[in-house]
């Protein structure tokens, strides 16, 4: 999901109407024969002004849900696991690998005080 943001960079010289990407989603099929969902995403409007937080990261498992973040060191969900740090979270699935970081808004002006990097 992205979001629109106003920020002021060098100095607050220039005002800039831009977006930031602020949710990431996994979903996938685990399990083998048994075929379960998971799902997980990341939301950066649940990180604190100390750009973490205790359950920034919320999904679902086979229909359980659950939501968690700082003081969890790993998740998993069959074969899907998810290892969150201070203001980031690794998602493996196979051979599939999705890392989002978050960091807050410098110059923020208006609209979401975090933003996320995702690398896959």
């Amino acid at each position: 999901r992205t979001e629109d943001a106003t920020f002021r960079l060098h100095g607050g010289k220039l005002t800039v109407d831009g977006s930031f990407i602020t949710e990431a989603h996994v979903v996938a099929r685990v399990g083998g024969a048994k075929r379960k969902w998971a799902n997980a995403s990341f939301l950066a409007s649940r990180l604190t002004e100390f750009n973490t937080g205790f359950d920034f990261i919320t999904g679902s498992c086979g229909g359980h849900a659950f939501s968690f973040g700082l003081g969890t060191t790993l998740r998993r969900c069959e074969e899907f696991s998810i290892k969150p740090h201070y203001s980031s979270a690794k998602f493996e699935v196979r051979n599939w690998t999705f890392t989002v970081g978050a960091k807050s808004v410098e110059g923020w002006v208006s609209g979401p005080k975090h933003q996320l990097d995702i690398n896959i």
